[in-house]
């Protein structure tokens, strides 16, 4: 009883403290190419509980959570100029593991410069700074040996130009970029993976009849890690298929390929397949909406050892509107992952679903009561798990 009493005062102390917190910011990666001028501000904050809070399978510890999530969403425009500014953060704090307690923040400004209706020249970067649980991530498995989890950062910045619009015939993107990324944790030992990416895509549509579409998709990473040139890798990537949108009920775009990634060394043997990209919306009535995607995609290591990854995701969403007020949503999701080593190969089946029912109180205000549930099935047994939590929060939009 005395337990539940302190659950319960610390969930309340730390409700009504962060309702006071400032601004940061989470951004998406996509560019707002829609015209016009907004200013947008968001607070979403929950408090719920976690059976496993170490993604463990055995001896599993819960814990009591707080959550607090400001974002802003910031898009100026001048004549042929666009602006765009997106910042989001995420604030958590835990009952009785106070050191694990963090921070995550993404910054992404955009700018677009137009030449003439359909043609534009695009700056794009993203700065992002996350904190990886113990027990994910490169602790997987050995959550009890660290105190506190591993911090990461990465940086974006892409320069592009682009062709078309909604309704043209052709729509052409391309770009060039590079990305970064490194653990701020541990570095005598997560030194070895920094890594820096150096990119190109170029994406053509073309309309065949109606409103469907032949779509290609081409794409090269030279991939580099300063401290452990084992790893170090090109790969290439070459996609075809169809985008369709024959209604409003419906959009689809199916596109296959190859992938191929070449190492430096002979550490690792260049590897090669099939590769694909699946996309479908579906909005049968205006009460329900479902999207369903999948992928397949070479990934990098996410071990202190030598290896690198063949992932594969599908995931489905389901959006039903109940009524004026109330909105439910389910999502359900897998990611198969081959890890290769130098020296073997592992197996990893992660799966997940989150199941949300939302009051809609005004125009600014909903509530909304949450459910999670995360596993792994690997092949090394010890590292599998099972995590199960609830939540209620509310989001405020102005």
């Amino acid at each position: 009883m005395n337990n539940k009493k302190v659950r319960l005062k610390f969930i309340y102390v730390y409700l009504f403290s962060w309702v006071f917190f400032s601004v940061s910011g989470f951004a998406k990666d996509d560019f707002n190419t829609e015209s016009g001028n907004f200013f947008n501000l968001s607070l979403h904050s929950e408090v719920g509980q976690t059976d496993n809070f170490l993604f463990t399978n055995q001896h599993e510890q819960q814990t009591s959570f707080i959550t607090l999530s400001p974002s802003l969403a910031l898009q100026t425009q001048f004549d042929n100029q666009l602006f765009n500014l997106e910042f989001e953060s995420e604030h958590i704090k835990f009952q009785d593991f106070s050191k694990d307690d963090h921070t995550n923040y993404t910054l992404a400004p955009r700018y677009q410069f137009k030449i003439a209706a359909n043609k534009a020249f695009f700056i794009k970067t993203t700065i992002a700074n996350i904190y990886e649980n113990r027990g994910t991530g490169l602790t997987l498995g050995k959550a009890n040996l660290l105190t506190k989890g591993d911090k990461r950062e990465s940086s974006d910045f892409s320069v592009g130009y682009m062709y078309g619009s909604q309704t043209s015939v052709a729509k052409l993107t391309a770009e060039l970029g590079q990305y970064t990324h490194q653990y701020n944790t541990r570095r005598d030992q997560t030194y070895l993976l920094d890594q820096q990416k150096r990119y190109a895509n170029i994406s053509f549509d073309y309309l065949l009849s109606g409103q469907s579409y032949l779509a290609t998709n081409i794409a090269f990473e030279n991939i580099t890690f300063e401290h452990n040139n084992v790893l170090n890798k090109k790969k290439y990537t070459a996609l075809a298929g169809m985008k369709w949108q024959t209604t409003e009920i419906s959009q689809l775009a199916l596109l296959l390929g190859y992938q191929q990634i070449k190492f430096a060394q002979t550490a690792f043997h260049d590897d090669d397949g099939f590769k694909w990209r699946f996309d479908w919306q579906w909005h049968p009535i205006y009460s329900t909406k479902v999207v369903i995607s999948t992928e397949r995609d070479f990934q990098e290591a996410n071990r202190l050892s030598n290896s690198y990854r063949i992932v594969d995701n599908f995931d489905i969403k389901l959006t039903s509107r109940l009524s004026d007020l109330f909105n439910a949503t389910a999502i359900v999701g897998t990611k198969r992952e081959k890890i290769i080593y130098q020296q073997g190969k592992e197996k990893e089946h992660f799966l997940y679903s989150q199941f949300t029912v939302q009051y809609q109180r005004n125009e600014w205000l909903s509530f909304y009561l949450k459910y999670q549930y995360q596993d792994l099935d690997a092949s090394e047994i010890m590292l599998d798990y099972q995590r199960n939590s609830i939540s209620i929060g509310f989001d405020v939009t102005l």
